[in-house]
């Protein structure tokens, strides 16, 4: 059979010249669309706008507020040049000019399209918004005390007959970051806390923390705190007559519930007592002793009337003397080999003798059962940093392992790395 004769007999076939048809008709549309379609336009939403922080950072400053931005893209085109398969948000660039950008201040920066890929076969006509306003300033951090702020009516903090003890915040400082410009005008922090009327017990509040101007304003922007809220305690106290005593530190076992005998001038005062403990408040701790500072010949002491909440101002001061008789101290030298030393970083070392002899009170009768194996020296060098051969003069703490005798003084030892 001849070629034409199959052609003719192809082009009798209904199903043939159906799909012939198609493809004559789709390959015309493509020819068209490529070669004769007009030029078309379409506007490519939410392009992201990049700020050039090249000339900014030269001098310090950075963006405050709002960083990040969107611009609609008009662009012109053949239709399959600009269609959604062939150009996206994506292939534009727009970068926000920052040439003059040179000191802190509200900038309005214009804005300048590019090609974001190779393809370049279409034209940025124009763009919906040319130009964004920004915010640039240094970067500060400053630490305030946050300042307690009791606001009232035109009536005292405390009813008649209490007074207001010493407010109490969950937090003492914050710190504060932002733009320059911004901290420099901070005055103060305060925890502001508003009661209806004088108050009879103790109050708690939990109360945003405000930094405030010269004016009393608040009205800073882009401010980050490491602190957010702080819970207040006003505590109301009330008069009452108590006993004065101490307290005991490293106290030998036998002293924890039997402490030893002492006297204080004056052994009662008027105190104002928290409202809240009032009742169950017999006497008023005026300080706080510590073994370790306590021999026969060291047992008197004085306690400042300033710490306390004492209401007598002719009274300044506690006085203390704990009754030592029949106590009496042994001193006893320990050999070096003897001092247990934490060496975690492993120096290698050698440690002089203790600096003085140690002081071990009791009674007589107790005294003598105190052997030097019951003498413990020890010496941390775990927070310790020495370079090779450095000398260090470190704390040694000294114990002796008796439920009625105990170490008197503070002690040293030299710690030469070699």
């Amino acid at each position: 059979m001849s070629a034409k004769k199959s052609v003719d007999t192809l082009f009798k076939s209904n199903k043939f010249v159906l799909l012939f048809s198609f493809f004559v008709a789709v390959s015309i549309w493509v020819l068209v669309a490529i070669y004769v379609s007009p030029q078309t336009t379409r506007v490519i939403k939410n392009v992201a706008v990049q700020i050039d922080d090249t000339v900014p950072s030269q001098f310090g400053l950075q963006v405050f507020g709002e960083d990040e931005f969107t611009v609609d893209v008009e662009v012109t085109g053949k239709k399959y040049q600009i269609s959604n398969a062939s150009l996206s948000a994506e292939d534009i660039l727009v970068t926000a000019v920052t040439n003059s950008v040179d000191h802190a201040g509200v900038y309005t920066l214009q804005l300048r399209p590019e090609y974001g890929s190779d393809n370049t076969s279409y034209t940025i006509s124009s763009l919906k918004t040319r130009t964004i306003e920004v915010y640039f300033d240094t970067e500060k951090t400053v630490s305030f005390v946050i300042e307690p702020n009791i606001k009232t009516g035109d009536f005292p903090i405390a009813e008649d007959g209490f007074t207001c003890g010493d407010i109490n915040l969950s937090e003492s400082s914050v710190t504060i970051t932002g733009p320059s410009t911004q901290i420099n005008r901070i005055e103060k922090v305060v925890a502001n806390v508003k009661i209806d009327k004088s108050l009879t017990s103790n109050k708690t509040a939990e109360t945003k923390i405000k930094p405030l101007d010269d004016g009393n304003k608040s009205d800073f922007e882009y401010l980050s705190m490491n602190v957010e809220n702080v819970i207040v305690t006003i505590p109301i106290l009330k008069l009452k007559q108590l006993d004065t005593v101490v307290t005991f530190k490293n106290a030998p076992d036998d002293f924890v519930l039997n402490p030893l005998k002492y006297s204080i001038t004056p052994n009662s005062a008027m105190f104002n007592v928290v409202v809240d403990d009032y009742d169950k408040t017999t006497e008023y701790v005026v300080g706080s002793i510590n073994f370790k500072e306590l021999s026969p010949t060291s047992n008197s002491f004085t306690f400042e009337a300033s710490n306390t909440n004492v209401a007598d101002e002719n009274i300044t001061a506690f006085n203390v003397s704990v009754n030592l008789d029949g106590y009496t101290q042994e001193y006893m030298r320990i050999d070096k080999s003897l001092i247990n030393v934490n060496n975690p970083e492993d120096y290698e070392y050698e440690i002089s003798n203790l600096n003085k002899s140690i002081i071990i009170v009791g009674t007589q009768e107790n005294l003598n059962g105190i052997t030097e194996d019951m003498i413990s020296v020890d010496v941390d060098l775990s927070s310790i940093k020495f370079e090779d051969g450095e000398g260090k003069t470190i704390p040694a703490v000294v114990t002796v392992d008796s439920p009625n005798c105990w170490v008197y003084g503070i002690y040293t030892v030299d710690v030469m790395v070699k």
